[in-house]
């Protein structure tokens, strides 16, 4: 086990009698060589739970043990097992992708830094026609490898990425999840911070799903989508211009992010659900549609929403 987290909370206090829990006796191990996914939308308790881990901030109750010692009593040692990429961009100024990436690499593997980690990464990222180019020439997306490189060019034990995908390209999107599974085939631990569940599933070996600082559940994926029952779902595009389909007396659950729609059914519903979508399409409501298991976007949807049904 590479980190125990054990009872963490943390409460930031505002004016008066104010208070917000930012994470809410937060229990979860690592194990080494795992990808563990926290996954949870903006004011989750992600981030002030990585900067606790990090030693950062001190919890209110609770501990967090990183290779079998406490955070709280060697917070630089933490921060010596950890590498990070923080979510918001790192100004790169005049520096280019390759002398950023070789800086940090000298920086924390000192005399066992090998140059030819850097080439390894730009080649397996596909980064080698902006290598040389200033950062503030950079796009977002350049600019967001480049920091992951800087993150795993010489990786901690631990290896802390909060949203590694931002404003990077479908493409390599697919060379970064690569690299990042090659980690922990050396024994590298991965904590994956996003709100992308679905890019996220596809990655995590488990996961917890992190809603206004607690835990709804945690688990490897199928756990968490069995958390929902044994469920299909359908994922439609809608036109543009409709703002608003009505969803089938049968659907279970439904969420509708602009033109994208889906919902869940009984696997005893499929038929009856995919002639519905057929004749959403012959009326021009419908572009296109897709059927498929549960996924962990299903469960999240639905765990949250228990959640605001209950407060």
């Amino acid at each position: 086990m590479i980190l125990d987290v054990k009872g963490v909370t943390k409460v930031f206090r505002g004016k008066g009698k104010s208070r917000n829990v930012a994470n809410d006796n937060l229990t979860f191990t690592i194990n080494k060589g795992e990808i563990f996914g926290l996954l949870g939308q903006n004011g989750a308790g992600k981030t002030t739970l990585v900067n606790q881990i990090l030693g950062l901030l001190t919890p209110d109750d609770g501990d967090i043990e990183l290779l079998g010692e406490s955070v709280m009593q060697s917070p630089a040692r933490a921060r010596s097992i950890c590498s990070v990429q923080p979510q918001s961009q790192v100004p790169l100024g005049l520096l280019t992708p390759k002398q950023a990436v070789t800086l940090m690499g000298k920086m924390r593997a000192g005399k066992k830094f090998n140059p030819k980690r850097v080439e390894k990464l730009f080649e397996a990222l596909d980064m080698g026609e902006w290598a040389n180019t200033e950062g503030e020439k950079l796009s977002g997306g350049a600019k967001r490898l480049t920091t992951f490189c800087m993150a795993v060019v010489a990786p901690g034990e631990l290896v802390i990425l909060d949203e590694p995908t931002n404003d990077v390209d479908p493409v390599r999107r697919r060379y970064l999840w690569q690299v990042i599974r090659d980690l922990t085939k050396n024994g590298n631990s991965v904590i994956l911070v996003t709100h992308n569940v679905m890019e996220a599933e596809k990655a995590v070996d488990r996961v917890a799903i992190m809603d206004k600082g607690k835990i709804l559940i945690q688990g490897d994926p199928s756990e968490v989508k069995s958390s929902v029952g044994d469920r299909m779902r359908i994922e439609l595009s809608l036109e543009k211009e409709l703002k608003h389909i009505e969803v089938p007396s049968w659907a279970l659950s439904s969420h509708q992010n602009g033109s994208r729609l889906v919902f869940s059914m009984d696997p005893s519903k499929v038929s009856s659900t995919v002639n519905w979508a057929k004749d959403q399409a012959d009326k021009g409501l419908v572009i296109d549609y897709a059927l498929s298991p549960t996924t962990i976007e299903d469960a999240y949807i639905e765990l949250t929403a228990k959640k605001e049904a209950v407060l």
